[in-house]
């Protein structure tokens, strides 16, 4: 229906409303035997007017809620003493005269069942149409029958054509998608199936599953069938529904009741928070079991949970995640106009294997690039512009679970042996290659287990492993997270592995390098089994295993003490590279890249500064300290500057000041 023909409509369905109220009014004034010059011209010259439209909103409430031709005359009354000020007057003085302790501005039962024609006492029952729809209230206290009755707004709304929504809904349904593709054209076929099957709609709980990485992909299946079938969607998300059992099904009447008026179908989203998304489906699963009308779930069900479904059919249909292609192709055609098609392609081919973006995530991608001038001029800006902002956006949560660590290190500001230097090398090799060999060239032998990429850096704190970590992010254009154990490890029970297992899945979108600092504390040895507390330690290494092993990014851990380590870790790992204590040649190479060409050195020699026994780390934190006690002082940073923070350094260690000697 167009916009004209819906206002052609209301329209015509208001005159015809007020055509039906200006002839309940005769027949009231009629029945009461006060008919009058006036209610003759109600009932005869103003009552051939209308024309009715095609099946008027009161026609419709009749058909769908069942309502009896009493019930009807009183809804149309409570209608229309909202509506007509001389039927509100009339039953003003009707009932103050003969009810005198009725609210004498509304009407009530007692009223309605000496006016109207074929009364019923049951019209009033909670389960009968009326009040089982909140189709009418009550509105004061005392008698039953001398309570004054009220329209409800919604359905007054309904009635005159006003397009509204129940504000009790309000803050709960969320806004309906908008955009749109009809991709999949089998699943969307599934789905409009479900929903209308031969033209005759039945009640369905319809189970929508896709695999987590594109829950945006349910929706708009979800969307796409309902356009199929003529309808809207009542959006609702699973963690916004209430606790109790009483508001939820009051909610599911609710839905029930705007489904009808709306000509819409309740879309019920699961969260993707496994932390309550026990809870949350709980009470998904009890509002479904209160709806009457045909409803879409999207998300994945606990299967033990499915015997809770109402008794009627339950479809499940599985919405595949776009492909790379699918989302190729979207991206060429909104960037078709202004980037080489050759060029983008080249460009999305890597971003799109790399990252796993749901087709919203995609939409801000390309908006992103596409206001970029210079990236769609140049091909080469285009593909790092792409990447930048892929790796942008497919962070998700992870950001909430880890600390991102900024780092421009490089292969080049690494001071190892050349063994080491080269695993590390090499390690970033494998984390760029993963695709052609696993994918391209199928060397994973069908089994697919074991494609994770995990190095473990063992050597004393501050010779170079977190630096090496930064380095191999910094090569392969991913970010790279360093896990607070803080945050992961818990003395409850199951909880750590719920951390982890938030935490891989974050990790999954964008396949970053995750550093797990000091690890020894958390994938330390297993132990043998004296008590509950060491089967669920064991249990928690057991998991982070399993998880390691399938993560498609790179994990590297770091320890102090390799010997600390499960063994069955070792045999997982890939690359084991021990970071050795910097000798006298890579110290004196770590002071020379100490200061930049703005600081005001005095007479230090790289040579001489090697003599001091320290790491890596510890060397910068050296340098750094001398800087400030030059700042403070002669404003060079001198051999005298050097000597003053060594002692503070070795002091720290617990090693004696005696060491710190710069002979010449």
């Amino acid at each position: 229906m167009t916009m004209r023909d819906a206002a052609d409509w209301t329209a015509r369905n208001q005159d015809w409303l007020a055509h039906e109220v200006r002839q309940l009014h005769a027949r009231i004034e009629a029945r009461l035997g006060a008919e009058t010059e006036a209610a003759a011209q109600s009932g005869t010259k103003e009552g051939t007017d209308a024309v009715p439209p095609v099946r008027p909103a009161l026609e419709r409430c009749v058909e769908v809620f069942g309502l009896s031709p009493f019930e009807r005359e009183l809804l149309l009354l409570v209608a229309g003493v909202e509506l007509d000020s001389t039927l509100r007057q009339l039953v003003q003085r009707a009932q103050a005269a003969q009810l005198p302790s009725v609210n004498a501005s509304q009407p009530c039962f007692s009223f309605a069942l000496r006016v109207l024609d074929d009364p019923h006492w049951d019209a009033l029952s909670p389960q009968a149409p009326l009040r089982r729809w909140r189709l009418i209230d009550f509105d004061g206290a005392g008698s039953l029958t001398r309570q004054a009755l009220r329209i409800n707004e919604r359905v007054l709304h309904y009635l005159t054509g006003v397009s509204a929504t129940d504000e009790r809904l309000f803050g709960l349904l969320r806004p309906t998608l908008e955009q749109i593709d009809d991709e999949d054209a089998d699943t969307t076929a599934q789905v409009a199936h479900a929903l209308h099957g031969d033209g005759v709609r039945v009640p369905i709980a319809l189970l929508v599953q896709s695999p987590p990485a594109d829950r945006e992909a349910l929706r708009r299946a979800a969307a796409s069938a309902l356009l199929t079938v003529g309808c809207s969607g009542l959006w609702v998300r699973a963690g916004d529904l209430p606790a109790s059992a009483t508001e939820l099904a009051e909610l599911a009447l609710l839905l029930d009741r705007e489904a009808i008026f709306a000509r819409a179908l309740p879309v019920i989203e699961l969260d993707d928070d496994t932390s309550t998304e026990a809870t949350h489906e709980q009470r998904a699963l009890t509002l479904v079991a209160h709806l009457q009308t045909p409803t879409l779930v999207l998300g994945a069900i606990d299967p033990a949970r499915h015997d809770q479904l109402p008794p009627h059919h339950t479809m499940r249909v599985d919405v595949p995640a776009p492909g790379a292609d699918a989302l190729r192709e979207r991206a060429r055609r909104r960037l078709g106009d202004h980037a080489h098609a050759g060029a983008l392609d080249e460009a999305l081919r890597p971003a799109l294997r790399q990252f796993q973006l749901s087709t919203s995530l995609l939409e801000q991608v390309i908006a992103k690039v596409a206001s970029d001038e210079h990236a769609l001029r140049d091909a080469s800006v285009l593909a790092d512009r792409l990447w930048s902002a892929c790796r942008e956006h497919a962070r998700g949560g992870l950001d909430t679970l880890a600390q991102r660590v900024e780092s421009q290190a490089t292969f080049s500001d690494l001071v190892l042996p050349p063994a080491q230097l080269q695993m590390v090398r090499e390690i970033a090799e494998h984390l760029k290659h993963r695709h052609t060999v696993f994918e391209l060239w199928q060397m994973h032998g069908g089994n697919r287990r074991g494609q994770g990429l995990c190095a473990l850096f063992a050597g004393e704190s501050g010779t170079g492993k977190t630096l090496a970590a930064e380095a191999i992010a910094t090569e392969v254009g991913l970010d790279l997270y360093r896990i607070d154990l803080s945050t992961v490890v818990s003395k409850y029970i199951g909880e750590t592995e719920k951390n982890l297992r938030r935490l891989f899945d974050a990790a999954e979108h964008s396949g970053a390098v995750l550093l797990f600092d000091e690890a020894d504390a958390l994938f330390g040895k297993r132990s043998e089994v004296k008590d509950s507390h060491d089967r669920y330690a064991n249990i928690e290494v057991a998991y982070l295993l399993q998880r390691i092993e399938a993560y498609r990014g790179l994990a590297i851990l770091t320890t102090n003490l390799k010997t600390a380590l499960d063994r069955s870790f070792l045999r997982r790992i890939r690359f084991i590279v021990q970071f050795p204590f910097p000798d006298a040649a890579a110290r004196a190479q770590i002071w020379c890249r100490m200061f930049g060409a703005h600081a005001p050195t005095r007479g230090l020699e790289p040579q001489r500064l090697a003599g001091l026994a320290l790491s890596g780390g510890s060397i910068r934190n050296v340098a750094v300290n001398a800087a400030f006690i030059a700042a403070a002082g002669s404003g060079e940073i001198d051999t005298a500057a050097i000597q003053a923070a060594a002692r503070a350094e070795f002091a720290k260690l617990d090693r004696p000041s005696g060491d710190v000697r710069l002979e010449a």
